[in-house]
């Protein structure tokens, strides 16, 4: 029956290809009518199994860090990078990756999945090992609140058979993975030194009534973490590990990247116990940011652009204080499509004053006018309000000086398009 599956799902994906169709999930969707348990059974083909990255933000920068870091290890890993969460995107991608024969040609799967979704998938594949980074207010119209979300990455990290990485210095998942561990499942950190601890406040900090750089970190107990995070300066940073230093330049930017990668190292020194740190932190080096999350364009003029994503107040907050250098014309495009969440009031929960000793060039996107209003209510300028996205970046090119564009997820994969075509990617 598999090889029907695999044979029927390589057709519709070659015809499509031949039509030049778009719809790249529905091969997977046919497939899942078909035989709903091809997922299962291909996935059970690799023999080291699933590892599933979920958490609020960083999902997709973390799988790519993993995928990176096995494959400088001889892995072949199979994985989604266009963060397809559904699992007929997963499906599609199995019959892509397959062989005619059905063979995976893979030892292990590297899997992002978002916070709703990954309950699906677990309750048709088993999970050797969940990383789980975060959890904070996000797309409350699907979502809801943080418990809520809370709640669902806590079933997924139940559900791994080998092991849980996750944040210490998240109190909801650091909870939850110390319920874990007295489960005997094994549970192993990530996190930042005390010293770091006010430049990565969590969500119960983020809404604390007193500005969170300057409250105490939470009094949760913080369990002692694997890899840690205990210095940066741009992008030279530090790890603890097993009470080792090690020290590395980046390609990566952004302080919520230097964390992220300090899970990406917890995972990997437990799936590959027998090489040495220091090896992984050199091939750590070697890994460029994800599409959309501060990669670099140069523009026809010399000048470069940034386009950093942006998706609720704890990104938002981090994108500002990681990527505001050299006082670059700022766009902020904001959509409200169903992958931006329609409900655009989380923006009144992002602190802007980081920009208040500068002015915003545009607003563009959907919601412009409202991004707009949310600015002035920081006595923070907007000069230009423009809702067509082509035409905001066309204003943007004009400008003198570098640029940069926080851009919600339509948005940016919009921009991203765009200037792929317009523009080169740095280096």
């Amino acid at each position: 029956m598999i090889y029907v599956s695999t044979w029927l799902g390589k057709i519709i994906q070659l015809s499509m290809s031949w039509l030049k169709s778009g719809g790249q999930a529905l091969p997977g969707l046919i497939i899942e009518r078909f035989q709903p348990s091809y997922l299962a059974k291909m996935l059970h083909k690799l023999p080291e199994g699933v590892v599933v990255i979920t958490g609020t933000n960083g999902k997709t920068t973390t799988s790519k860090m993993i995928v990176e870091l096995l494959t400088a290890e001889g892995k072949k890993v199979l994985s989604n990078p266009t963060g397809s969460n559904l699992t007929r995107g997963i499906v599609s991608g199995l019959l892509a990756h397959a062989s005619w024969s059905s063979k995976l040609d893979y030892d292990i799967a590297v899997l992002e999945l978002d916070e709703a979704f990954a309950i699906k998938f677990i309750a048709r594949v088993k999970p050797e090992w969940v990383v789980a980074l975060n959890v904070s207010r996000d797309q409350l119209d699907r979502f809801g609140e943080v418990d809520k979300v809370a709640r669902l990455v806590g079933t997924t990290m139940k559900a791994a058979s080998r092991g849980v990485i996750t944040n210490a210095n998240d109190p909801h998942l650091s909870t939850i993975g110390q319920a874990i561990a007295d489960n005997q499942i094994k549970v192993s950190y990530f996190g930042v030194s005390p010293a770091l601890r006010q430049y990565f406040p969590n969500d119960k900090e983020l809404v604390s009534v007193d500005d969170p750089l300057a409250s105490q970190p939470t009094k949760t107990k913080i369990p002692s973490a694997l890899v840690e995070l205990t210095n940066f300066q741009h992008q030279n940073v530090t790890y603890k590990i097993n009470n080792q230093t090690y020290s590395t330049n980046l390609k990566l930017n952004g302080q919520h990247n230097y964390q992220n990668a300090a899970a990406a190292l917890a995972l990997v020194i437990e799936l590959l116990p027998a090489t040495d740190p220091a090896v992984h932190v050199d091939n750590l080096a070697k890994v460029s940011v994800a599409f959309g999350r501060g990669e670099s364009f140069k523009l026809p003029d010399g000048t470069n652009l940034q386009l950093v994503l942006v998706k609720n107040p704890a990104s938002f907050r981090q994108a500002l204080a990681s990527y505001l250098f050299d006082n670059p014309a700022i766009m902020i495009a904001i959509n409200d499509n169903y992958a931006d969440s329609r409900d655009v009031s989380w923006l009144w929960d992002v602190d802007f004053s980081t920009l208040s000793n500068t002015h915003v060039s545009l607003t563009s996107g959907s919601r412009a006018a409202d991004m707009a209003l949310r600015l002035s209510y920081d006595d923070i300028k907007v000069n230009v309000v423009e809702n067509d996205l082509n035409k905001a970046l066309n204003k943007l090119a004009e400008m003198r000086g570098d640029k940069i564009i926080f851009a919600t997820y339509t948005a940016m994969l919009q921009y991203y398009a765009i200037l792929n075509k317009r523009a080169g990617v740095n280096p």
